[in-house]
Parts: structure tokens; C-alpha cells; sequence
């Protein structure tokens, strides 16, 4: 089943990633976009220009009938608690003004720091930190919008993000491997710790294979994307094969971010996270692809060497 499908955020990384996967299954792409933007969206792209916070002015320049929307938003990191609350509450309201299905990308922050090795779907929130925190209350408004018959919502969650349409954004490309070509991976904690990790273009084919189920769906569905699960060890012999050269791993302490941080805004709001590279953490969840199918993950060699550093 394809449709109409209208990315938020369409210029940004993740959502470049999943309308390119529904472009390239025949659906309708259309991307909201700031005015004065839209030339910088694919030809295959409707541009709809429009205020973010006018559902109706969305609406009107969406100009046909949308069945989902995929909510590609994301607030500046330092920024979050200011942000990311209004951002994704304007992504819910235009979802129920245009009647389609919502589709949102989750993380792991929920789970605090003291969240368990294995996580699924059914495993209880315990946010240790304030961006853990801000993410339960938005998850928890989608969850009222949806008991109050208002708006259906798909929620995937899934690991670190990374891969070629986020290559600047996401911790392997802007941190762990920016030195790999020199043979060179760096380490934000421990190298052992199994790290939950998301390769961005099986991430949208995942979503996409869910938008395509919509009709089996119910109101609110939480799904857990398993991608890969790492440790930097293990990403240092993938980037050793996807380079074809030995790897060095050099440990950065956490006195380097904490000193970065005094000047670096993004930096210094990154620290409250810094748990997820001393806690062993794995997405788990048998029950996907009972909807969406057998979900094929790029082997991790292949998807680091498809991102640019």
C-alpha cells in the first residue's frame, strides 16, 4: 500500500533518509520547508511552504489529501528543553488537522541509566536526565492524542542514528570516525560496551514498511528497531574492513568533553548523555517485522563506508 506522505524537516538528515526510501517505493513525497527553501529540495519533492506552527497554512499547501506524516523534526541539542516540547506538539497538531497516521522516530533516553541490557517495547520509562525526561513527556502526549481519539500514532525506536544523509550530525561521522581514512577511531567511553546504533537508510525502509501496514495498525504502537549493536571495538573492525586498513582506538576522557563543553554549547548538553557509552544497551523486539515483513540490515562494514568523513 503507498499514499501521500508529508516529511517534516525534509531537509534535515533523517528525514532526506526517509523520503528518499518513499520516493523510491512509489509513494507522493511531499516536504514542509521554511519559505524560501523549497529550491533546495529534490525535483521529486512537493515543496510545502508553510509556518511549522500554522496546521491549517500546512494543510492548505499540502494541496492533496496526506495519509502520513513523518515527523523528521529535531530541536537544536543545546536547546531541547526551550524547544523540543512546542516543536514536536506542532508535528501532532498538523497530523490531526491533515487526519493521517504520525510517524515518529523514538530514542533510548527514556530508559535512564539504569535501564537494562535488552530493551523492548514493554520495558518502563526511568529517565536519569533532563533531554530522558523531555522525551517520556512528549512520547506521553502523543499517547493522550491517541486514547483521545485525535490522532494515530507510530512510534519506532531506535539506537544512535548514523549514515550518508547525517554525516555531519550523528557521533560516528562527526566524532568516532572522523579519522578512520588515517586509521584512527576515537572513543567516547568505554571501547567493550554494546552500544544500540541505527543505519539510517534501513531505519526508513523499516518506516516505511510500517506506513504501508497502516491499516493493521492501532491507535498508539511503540516498535523497537534492533539496527546494529556495537561496542567501538566492534566498530573499529568494521571501519578496519570498510577501509581496508588496521584500526588504532584512542580513548577520549571525559574531562576533554567537560573542558570543550565550557566553550561548546552542544558539546556541554551532550554530557548529560555521556551514560549510554558505559551502559550496555540493546534494542530488542520479535514483533516488527510480524508487521512489516523480514527487515534486512546492511552489514556494519558496508554502512560505514557509505558515511562521509
Amino acid at each position: 500500500m503507498t499514499g501521500h506522505v508529508l516529511v517534516l524537516g525534509a531537509l534535515g538528515g533523517v528525514g532526506q533518509a526517509v523520503a528518499e526510501e518513499f520516493h523510491r517505493r512509489g509513494w507522493q513525497v511531499s516536504g514542509l520547508v521554511r519559505k524560501g527553501r523549497a529550491g533546495e529540495l529534490p525535483d521529486w519533492v512537493w515543496p510545502v511552504e508553510a509556518d511549522l506552527q500554522d496546521a491549517e497554512a500546512v494543510a492548505k499547501a499540502a494541496s492533496s489529501p496526506v495519509d502520513v506524516v513523518f515527523d523528521g523534526l529535531n530541536a537544536p541539542y543545546h536547546r531541547w528543553a526551550e524547544l523540543a516540547r512546542p516543536l514536536y506538539a506542532a508535528a501532532l497538531a498538523i497530523a490531526e488537522r491533515l487526519g493521517a497516521l504520525h510517524l515518529f522516530p523514538g530514542s533510548v533516553y527514556g530508559f535512564g541509566e539504569g535501564m537494562p541490557d535488552r530493551l523492548t517495547p514493554d520495558i518502563s520509562f526511568a529517565p536519569t536526565s533532563e533531554k530522558g525526561r523531555i522525551r517520556v513527556d512528549i512520547e506521553r502526549s502523543f499517547a493522550e492524542a491517541a486514547r483521545d481519539g485525535r490522532v494515530r500514532t507510530v512510534i519506532l525506536r531506535a539506537g544512535d542514528f548514523f549514515g550518508p544523509t547525517i554525516s555531519g550530525q550523528s557521533w560516528l561521522s562527526a566524532f568516532i570516525a572522523t579519522r578512520a581514512r588515517q586509521g584512527v577511531i576515537r572513543s567516547p567511553g568505554p571501547t567493550d560496551v554494546p552500544h544500540a546504533w541505527a543505519y539510517l537508510p534501513d531505519l526508513a525502509r523499516a518506516f516505511v514498511e510500517l506506513a504501508g501496514q497502516r491499516d493493521r495498525l492501532g491507535a498508539f504502537e511503540v516498535f523497537h528497531f534492533e539496527g546494529h549493536t556495537a561496542s567501538i571495538a566492534d566498530i573499529a573492525a568494521a571501519a578496519g574492513v570498510a577501509y581496508r586498513r588496521p584500526m588504532r582506538v584512542r580513548r577520549v576522557p571525559g574531562l576533554v568533553f567537560t573542558l570543550i563543553g565550557l566553550i561548546d554549547p552542544v558539546v556541554r548538553a551532550s554530557r548529560e548523555m555521556a551514560y549510554l557509552w558505559r551502559v550496555p544497551h540493546r534494542l530488542i523486539d520479535r514483533r516488527l517485522e510480524t508487521v512489516t515483513g523480514p527487515l534486512v540490515a546492511t552489514p556494519l562494514e558496508k554502512a560505514l563506508a557509505s558515511i562521509r568523513v
